[in-house]
């Protein structure tokens, strides 16, 4: 359902905003397949509204989300009064990466994929301001117009921002994946150990499967022929190997698009319930079972370190009720 289409929300089967939650109401801008999600399961946050524009995403977020309310929309037609509607105290967004990526020019605010995230800044003021706040994106966007202009408006409005890009490794994942992440409260924000966060480091091994079942997974002998010397090859047996960030361009693209595995019937990708794996989600986590290998390789190219997240949502005051004025 679009914001054109409705004077209140209505999210997926479900009339009218939804009911009283229990813990801090939070709206998931750009939610994709849910890593956000995901990331505050155990926490005291509940999704009021999740939004996306790609239907195929939100097919895997309603398959494992069930019970959030989701829209089917454009932020560029997003509201202040509609989404004021939701009285959340959490906003989290992962905007479009592309504007800020060489792959995308870096064309960063001109780029006509950040408009959406242009019309959240320029309806913020007027919205019933949330508590807390928080962004996701490429580490290029710490070097963006579209940095400079939500840092700015945040400290315009009282917030306490810090900025850091993390990586997956940091936490002891064998995983390349940096990523800039901001956190913005009213309050002030809580300093974590992260020595006490960081889990002891997990070998490749314990993400894979013991047994790589489907063909379609291996590269065709001319092809490993063509490109072998270009591929990143990693041998599981390896304790100290780590994937590079598999992009959405994994299993169409050869180089710079993530790991490769040496299997003992030859080289492979690596399936995507082990990326999964990888990026933190749960073992329930699932694609709908029509999904192409390729369909679900771009999506989860398209996502979120779940457990970075995880850790980043420590900084903030999450009880219900503390909430500090806008």
């Amino acid at each position: 359902m679009s914001f054109a289409q409705c004077s209140k929300p209505a999210a997926h089967q479900t009339e009218g905003y939804p009911g009283p939650l229990q813990g801090i109401s939070a709206l998931e801008f750009y939610c994709g397949i849910g890593g956000f999600a995901a990331a505050c399961s155990t926490l005291p946050l509940k999704i009021a509204a999740a939004f996306d524009q790609s239907e195929t995403a939100l097919q895997v977020y309603r398959q494992n989300f069930p019970r959030h309310p989701i829209f089917h929309t454009n932020l560029e037609q997003a509201e202040p009064e509609f989404l004021s509607g939701f009285e959340a105290d959490f906003w989290w967004l992962s905007p479009p990466c592309q504007p800020y990526t060489i792959q995308g020019s870096r064309r960063d605010l001109d780029d006509p994929r950040a408009c959406s995230f242009l019309r959240l800044l320029e309806i913020f003021p007027d919205t019933r301001q949330p508590a807390h706040f928080a962004l996701e994106n490429v580490a290029g966007f710490a070097d963006s117009r579209a940095r400079e202009r939500v840092v700015e408006l945040l400290d315009r409005h009282g917030y306490h921002v810090e900025e850091r890009v993390l990586c997956p490794t940091e936490f002891g994942i064998p995983m390349r994946r940096p990523r800039y992440y901001l956190t913005a409260s009213r309050l002030a924000l809580k300093k974590i150990d992260q020595a006490k966060a960081t889990s002891r480091d997990r070998a490749l091994a314990t993400y894979l499967d013991h047994h790589a079942s489907d063909s379609n997974l291996f590269l065709p002998e001319p092809t490993l022929a063509r490109f072998h010397t270009g591929l990143r090859i990693l041998h599981p047996e390896d304790d100290t190997a780590y994937t590079t960030c598999f992009t959405a361009g994994y299993g169409r693209k050869l180089m710079h698009a993530g790991s490769f595995l040496q299997d003992k019937n030859g080289v492979r990708c690596l399936s995507p319930a082990e990326i999964a794996r990888l990026f933190g989600y749960g073992p329930d986590y699932c694609f709908p079972k029509d999904f192409t290998l390729r369909k679900r390789w771009r999506l989860l190219g398209n996502s979120l370190s779940v457990d970075v997240v995880r850790h980043l949502l420590q900084k903030f005051h999450l009880d219900p009720n503390q909430r500090a004025a806008g």
